[in-house]
């Protein structure tokens, strides 16, 4: 009788806690319906930093001036089985050296930018040059409670931390979705700042797309932190001894 009265109100309970459960682990839940736009205005352009590396690529009607200025395109095969970078490497002052122009300060340019400042200086010595700037040392760090973590490198220049999660697999259910850790050096100095996916302002926050060595960290929820402990991992041990008591005092019975 009394399961009769009561089994109703346990199945209402776990169907709330379920919903519950669910609201946890769903991103921008406090976005109401599935529809929207959002302005590309505010999509962070990456800007280059000292120790990264450049592609620069300088094409011209002449081969033999575009191999001045590309001479990776010798032993690109070589280089490329060694996993070794081609490209121009940003020093600490935030200066490049190219063939034939020389020093060029890149430190907070954008790619484009780029383009423009080394056609600039070309159009002095050489017409109608295609310059054409990559980033190609952009990668991110994903770690903590996540399906797959590890260091990941990104092909493009735009990437946000929901591409970053995406490609460590995503998080785990237990993970912690509203105290995300972003971890990125500005100057010189590390810059913490902590992004909530369960909230749809974080689509707006400047660390919502990524810079170079950016290191993401989610943290583990407190169900992960349950399942880790000792008494947990020794429950079962437990409960097959309290089984076995019991039952020897039911036989004794």
């Amino acid at each position: 009788m009394i399961i009769k009265i009561y089994f109703p109100i346990i199945i209402v309970l776990a169907i709330l806690i379920g919903c519950q459960s669910t609201r946890k682990i769903t991103y921008f839940n406090d976005i109401a319906a599935a529809n929207g736009a959002d302005s590309l205005n505010r999509a962070m352009q990456l800007k280059v930093q000292p120790g990264d590396i450049l592609q620069i690529t300088i094409t011209t009607i002449d081969k033999d001036v575009s191999l001045i200025f590309n001479p990776a395109m010798m032993g690109s095969a070589s280089l490329a089985n060694n996993n070794i970078e081609q490209g121009y490497l940003v020093d600490s002052s935030g200066y490049i050296g190219l063939p034939v122009i020389g020093k060029i300060y890149v430190k907070d340019k954008t790619t484009p930018a780029i383009n423009d400042e080394v056609a600039k200086e070309l159009d002095k010595t050489i017409r109608n040059a295609y310059v054409s700037t990559r980033l190609i040392n952009f990668r991110v760090s994903v770690l903590g409670d996540v399906a797959r973590p590890g260091s990941y490198k990104i092909a493009s220049e735009r990437a946000s931390i929901l591409d970053a999660l995406s490609m460590a697999g995503d998080l785990n259910t237990s993970a912690k979705r509203n105290d995300v850790m972003v971890i990125r050096e500005i100057n010189g100095i590390k810059n913490y700042t902590s992004l909530d996916l369960n909230n749809s302002k974080t689509l707006s926050s400047p660390y919502y797309y990524l810079s170079n060595n950016d290191v993401i960290y989610v943290k583990p929820g407190p169900s992960r932190l349950f399942a880790t402990s000792k008494t947990v991992q020794l429950l079962p041990a437990i409960i097959g001894v309290i089984s076995l008591l019991t039952t020897i005092i039911i036989l004794r019975k």
